[in-house]
């Protein structure tokens, strides 16, 4: 990757893709905590507190994640990944988030170590299954290759079809002799 823009697109994408996926999920804890818990003040309130906050973690260990990868498996295709290391490196990059975060003094007062172990217990159970999965999801498109819609093509539609006839006439008369 010699251009950082690229890099960096590519980091804030899987940050961006990440923080999303972990906002939704934060929204279902949330739900379930305000329902559960007579303390949490309005449902609406733990429901915004639990997205905005797994989705930060998730935006964060997303471009954690990412850095990590692209600077330890540089030289490394995407299919010689192996899922295992890649999850490794997800659970690792997202158990630290909530050290990073308490360290710069986001917790609420009275956050035991308790509190922060439980939280990087869940960040690294959601890192690991989120970078396997985005590896395996970004094998599958480099499998699946670029689709050109027919309307795209650079020659003009008759010509298109037309090519694509004689591809079709080819075929079959290759398979009438065969």
């Amino acid at each position: 990757m010699s251009d950082p823009w690229r890099r960096v697109r590519g980091l804030l994408g899987v940050g961006v893709t990440w923080g999303i996926s972990w906002a939704g999920i934060g929204a279902i804890v949330g739900l379930v905590a305000g329902v559960v818990s007579p303390d949490a003040g309005t449902l609406a309130n733990a429901v915004f507190e639990w997205a905005v906050g797994m989705g930060l973690y998730g935006f964060v260990s997303g471009v954690g994640f990412g850095e990590v990868l692209a600077t330890v498996e540089r030289r490394k295709a995407l299919a010689d990944l192996s899922l295992p290391r890649v999850a490794t490196w997800g659970v690792l990059g997202s158990a630290a988030v909530p050290l990073l975060f308490g360290l710069l003094g986001t917790f609420e007062p009275g956050t035991t170590t308790k509190d922060v172990l439980e939280a990087m217990l869940l960040t690294s159970f959601l890192g690991g299954t989120f970078a396997a999965a985005s590896v395996a999801v970004a094998r599958r498109a480099e499998l699946s290759g670029p689709e050109e819609p027919e309307l795209l093509t650079r020659e003009p539609v008759p010509d298109a079809i037309r090519s694509r006839e004689r591809e079709r006439s080819a075929a079959s008369s290759t398979e009438r002799r065969a």
